[in-house]
């Protein structure tokens, strides 16, 4: 028998309406269960090798009716469930998410009868489990996301040399070709609008089978080159930013220049980042607040 349960959920939110009492900026959907007689936070059981992040997604969905988008982690909280001889721990991990479908139509099921939108302050009272107040703090701490950027490093490639041709056209090998489509899944959940890859075929063919499955064009910037890079570091970090202001996206670069990047936006805006490590095909979720970044995890694929 396993000794821990694995579940993930959100805090997915909305703009409050303009004609809302309450002095908060947004709200936030809880969803009412017969079975305990409360109201929670949407959230639910992992289902065998279910990433995380896509058994959020799919739970926060099944249980509210509402399309989300991931922004940024928020926490894992931890708690214990009683079982015939003992105990057993529970462990569910929460993000931040966006309503897409904000007004769509919630349909009631055996385990959730009701769906309600709650001013944050509001919720606070009413969502009174210790694992919901916990996710709600961190949500109430951050500010509000504006912008994602995914910034990821090019996946697995021939090595320099194995190959005889000029390293701007080293191709990806086996592995990296895998690991490039394992990542659609998970990035296609962010919902970007516009993907944008250094120059070399590497970072062109990792974000490639995503360019495919969204039906979106590949912008080449030679800004996320490697190759010029020591020469002006800061350029790459307030490209990232300008992709912000405009609503984010997917980036796919080089190691020196992700690295150099992380720093610099951390280092300016105060955000705690103790390793800037990224293996290749490695994703980093760079969470906004319009130009400011607020949060940065490395996400695990």
């Amino acid at each position: 028998m396993n000794d821990r349960v694995l579940a993930a959920g959100g805090v997915l939110w909305r703009p409050a309406a303009p004609d809302n009492a309450s002095t908060d900026t947004v709200e936030v959907a809880g969803v009412y269960r017969p079975e305990t007689r409360n109201w929670s936070l949407p959230k639910g059981k992992l289902d065998d090798g279910e990433h995380p992040l896509s058994a959020a997604c799919r739970e926060v969905a099944e249980e509210t009716g509402l399309t989300p988008i991931p922004q940024a982690f928020l926490v894992t909280a931890r708690y214990t469930l009683p079982r015939e001889g003992g105990e057993i721990e529970k462990i569910v991990d929460y993000w931040s998410m966006r309503a897409l479908d904000e007004r769509a139509t919630f349909t009631p099921t055996a385990e959730v009868t009701e769906q309600r939108w709650f001013g944050l302050a509001e919720a606070e009272k009413v969502l009174t489990r210790p694992r919901d107040q916990v996710a709600l703090g961190a949500f109430r701490d951050l500010p509000r996301v504006t912008a994602t950027v995914l910034l990821l490093r090019h996946a697995q490639a021939e090595p320099e040399t194995a190959y005889p041709g000029a390293d701007v056209a080293r191709p990806l090998n086996a592995t990296g070709r895998g690991d490039s489509a394992r990542l659609v899944p998970l990035l296609a959940l962010y919902n970007p609008h516009r993907i944008v890859a250094a120059t070399p075929l590497r970072c062109v063919k990792t974000v490639t089978p995503l360019s495919a499955a969204l039906g979106l064009e590949i912008q080449g910037e030679e800004v996320f080159d490697a190759t010029g890079h020591p020469g002006n570091p800061e350029r790459a970090a307030a490209r990232l930013r300008e992709l912000a202001t405009g609503g984010g996206g997917v980036v796919c670069s080089q190691l020196p220049v992700i690295a150099d990047s992380l720093a610099i936006l951390a280092d300016t805006d105060g955000v705690a980042m103790p390793s800037v490590h990224t293996p290749p095909g490695g994703v980093w979720v760079l969470s906004f607040s319009h130009k400011t970044l607020v949060a940065a995890e490395r996400l695990s694929v």
